[in-house]
Order: C-alpha cells, then sequence, then structure tokens
C-alpha cells in the first residue's frame, strides 16, 4: 500500500491507484532507475518499492556506482571483495526481481576524485566514448535509458559517496536534456521526476511517499539484505532498525526546477 502527502497542503492520499501518488503517471511507458552509489544502499532504502513497483508492470533498472572495493571487513576479503560483492549483489537483486544490475566501476570511496568529466587516459575504468567522470557515466545512461524517475539516495546521507552521486546526478539530469557531448547519445526532451530514498542519515525535509508492504515482501527485503553476507558487521546497525521498525519505506520527492524570476517577483511588490 502506498500513501502520499502533499508537502504544501498536507493533506494525505491513501489511495492504491499509482497516479494518484506519482505526478504524471506514463502507465506502461513508466521507466525507473535507481542509483544506488553501493551495491546495497539502494536496496535498505528501496527494496520494497522495487518490489512494488515491478508487480505494477514498471520497467526497473538499477545503477550501481561504485565497485565495492573499500567494503571488506577482514583481511583475507581484501583481494577479492569486488568479486564477493558482485555476487552478493546480483543474488539480493534477484530476490526481488531485478534480473540484472549495471555497474559503473567507479573506486569505491573515491567519487569525489571523479566529479565532472574529462578525457580518459588509455584502459581507464569507467570511460564512456573517450571520457570518464560521473557527469560522463551519468549523462550517458539517462540518454539511454530514458527513465520517466529516478531515485537515488538523499544527500544528506552521511557517507560522502552519497553527497557525491547525488550532486552529480542532478546536474546530469540538466546535460541529458540537451545536446551537450553528442557522442553520448540524442539529448532528451523532457527531465524525469526525482526522488530520493534514505539509508544512513533522515531526510532534510519530510518525505512525500510512504510504502507499506506486505509481511512477504518485508521478509523478502531483509533476505535480499542479508544476501550481503561480507558487508554485516557494517550494515547490521542498519538492519536491525529495520527489523525493528517493520514493513515501512519513505521516499521524498526531490523539487527538481530551473531557475525562473517571477517565483520572487511578488516579494517586492
Amino acid at each position: 500500500m502506498l500513501k502520499s502527502r502533499n508537502p504544501k497542503t498536507g493533506e494525505v492520499i491513501r489511495e492504491s491507484v499509482p497516479d494518484k501518488h506519482f505526478k504524471d503517471w506514463q502507465g506502461r511507458d513508466e521507466k525507473w532507475l535507481f542509483i544506488s552509489p553501493h551495491d546495497d544502499d539502494v536496496i535498505i532504502g528501496g527494496a520494497l518499492l522495487i518490489q512494488w513497483a515491478l508487480m505494477n508492470k514498471v520497467s526497473v533498472d538499477v545503477l550501481i556506482v561504485t565497485d565495492g572495493s573499500m567494503g571488506y571487513c577482514t583481511e583475507e576479503q581484501r583481494d577479492n571483495i569486488k568479486e564477493i560483492r558482485r555476487k552478493e549483489t546480483n543474488a539480493a537483486f534477484a530476490l526481488l526481481g531485478v534480473d540484472e544490475v549495471k555497474w559503473l566501476g567507479f573506486p569505491d570511496g573515491g567519487l569525489r576524485l571523479y566529479q565532472g568529466r574529462r578525457a580518459a587516459q588509455k584502459d581507464e575504468a569507467a570511460a564512456i566514448a573517450g571520457y570518464v567522470g560521473l557527469q560522463n557515466s551519468f549523462t550517458y545512461w539517462f540518454r539511454k535509458l530514458k527513465p520517466t524517475r529516478v531515485f537515488i539516495m538523499a544527500d544528506s546521507d552521511y557517507h560522502p559517496d552519497h553527497k557525491v552521486a547525488h550532486e552529480e546526478a542532478i546536474i546530469s539530469l540538466f546535460h541529458a536534456n540537451n545536446q551537450i557531448w553528442p557522442e553520448l547519445g540524442k539529448g532528451r526532451d523532457f527531465f524525469p521526476a526525482v526522488y530520493e530514498l534514505a539509508a544512513y542519515c533522515d531526510f532534510v525535509s519530510p518525505p512525500t511517499i510512504e510504502i507499506c508492504a506486505r509481511t512477504e515482501m518485508f521478509n523478502k527485503k531483509l533476505k535480499s539484505i542479508k544476501a550481503f553476507s561480507s558487508q554485516e558487521e557494517i550494515i547490521a546497525p542498519l538492519v536491525r532498525i529495520l527489523e525493528d521498525r517493520g514493513p515501512y519505506e519513505y521516499v521524498r520527492e526531490f523539487d527538481f526546477k530551473l531557475y525562473d524570476p517571477q517565483v520572487y517577483k511578488a516579494l517586492f511588490e
């Protein structure tokens, strides 16, 4: 079940019809893109929402930004943690009904070094069309996948990778909607709606959507999180909170707007 709240009026809508909760609902043309800075982030913050989307015949894609290389908890894991996490990720998302995820391959814990866009060096990881950088990759995938809605981790999250991925995704939405960098594909003609998920920290302002799931969906979420067995020591506090609070998730619509001077005119009349 979904509930949505109008942040301006406070009105809460409890109807189960999708277009009551998601503006400009596209029906069978709905395509959702989840951007996960690390492989487990989107599952922690949005596994119930993913299941709901698939149940409603929504096309779901997942981009995982980093390679997982800094997520080792033992010395034995250090040399092959990337391979371990890829296997865990595939198993976790398969439990939710997502058959394939896409990896951008940026160094885990080092996203600040890949802000923007620059010419790629020979054989450099994460290069696309001769360039490298988060804006390069996000712009490419926005144009290729053409999502109607994009879900990102909240920029209030404590992890720097979450903050950087959020910032670079937002400016890349602007890039994707014009003709800059034509080698990355044709520019789009509209902005998708943008939403935030939370994992490590509360939202900067109250969320606008609540997902309350059935027990079996909640159990599937917990099972998918626990598929990341190599990360158990890292995410254990989060898992305990989720288990205690029950089958709820929250989503905050991100008010993505271009500057309009008219907004402020009335202040000076």
